[in-house]
């Protein structure tokens, strides 16, 4: 089961070590769940605006900007009042950079105005949506090329001029054992107790760093889990709730419903029907 707050992303193919979306944020998702990764992120906005809180260090996302995220920054992105944000999201993991000798003492700035990488980026955008012959090797090598300008043009001495916070460290302690005990019924007590801090103050760091209450990033973390298990059809509702660490399906029914936008029923019908017409059409071509 993959969960939004990971150290390690997967790719479907390990030749192509690149993730590349179009996301939005709107009325149906104003806040993101916090994560990190060992690749660095390039989130380059097309309309709109929206925060983005990297380590509890926020900027605003606006229109033909590039915002960068370092690796392993614990970060989220926020709508803003009155906005949507229409914006494409570029990791490439290590392993593609690898060949490069990029000095470990630089950091790439993190908000970025220049044509020239605009174009670049464009260039990758195109690649994707058109999908021509070795669309996959061009843009390897584009994002090579990319990050070459983003080293060359864009970046600075890396050595912090103080120490870094030790709260997004304790935050992602706190997420990675809820990540491994979501199925349990557990009590912020229990995850002060991982953390090691008082119960007022882990409550505080945690919403400050992740824009989120602990219960709401649990439940959040709990219904992802839940929608993947209905989807796939491994079991009913009420076993998919008890998996999850809802003990009562209402409850479960509730919060699914506030977290997804969907009543678990429907999750559950539309997979079925897509699972459906999947096997109609393979039997279709089997047949003709």
């Amino acid at each position: 089961m993959a969960f939004s707050s990971y150290e390690t992303l997967a790719h479907a193919d390990p030749s192509f070590p690149v993730i590349f979306h179009l996301d939005q944020i709107s009325s149906l998702r104003t806040t993101g769940n916090a994560h990190w990764h060992e690749g660095i992120e390039l989130l380059y906005c097309v309309s709109g605006t929206a925060r983005l809180v990297a380590d509890t260090q926020t900027q605003i996302m606006l229109p033909g900007q590039l915002s960068v995220i370092p690796s392993g920054a614990l970060h989220y992105t926020a709508k803003e009042p009155g906005q949507d944000c229409l914006y494409y999201c570029l990791i490439a993991d290590p392993s593609l950079l690898a060949q490069i000798a990029f000095p470990s003492n630089l950091e790439i700035q993190k908000q970025i105005e220049d044509p020239a990488i605009t174009r670049r980026y464009e260039q990758i955008i195109r690649e994707m949506e058109t999908q021509e012959p070795f669309y996959k090797d061009a843009v390897k090598e584009l994002v090579r090329l990319l990050f070459i300008d983003l080293y060359r043009n864009w970046s600075s001495s890396g050595i912090p001029a103080a120490l870094p916070s030790r709260q997004p460290e304790m935050v992602k302690q706190a997420i990675l054992y809820l990540r491994d005990h979501l199925h349990e019924s557990l009590s912020i007590e229990d995850l002060c107790r991982q953390v090691g801090f008082s119960k007022y103050y882990f409550c505080h760091v945690f919403k400050k760093v992740t824009g989120r209450t602990v219960m709401d990033y649990t439940n959040s973390l709990r219904c992802s889990q839940a929608r993947g298990l209905l989807e796939s059809g491994e079991c009913s509702i009420s076993e998919c709730a008890a998996r999850c660490g809802f003990s009562d399906v209402s409850y479960f029914t509730k919060v699914f419903k506030r977290q997804t936008g969907l009543l678990p029923s429907q999750v559950k019908v539309r997979a079925a029907e897509k699972t459906s017409s999947v096997s109609h059409d393979k039997n279709f071509e089997k047949n003709a």
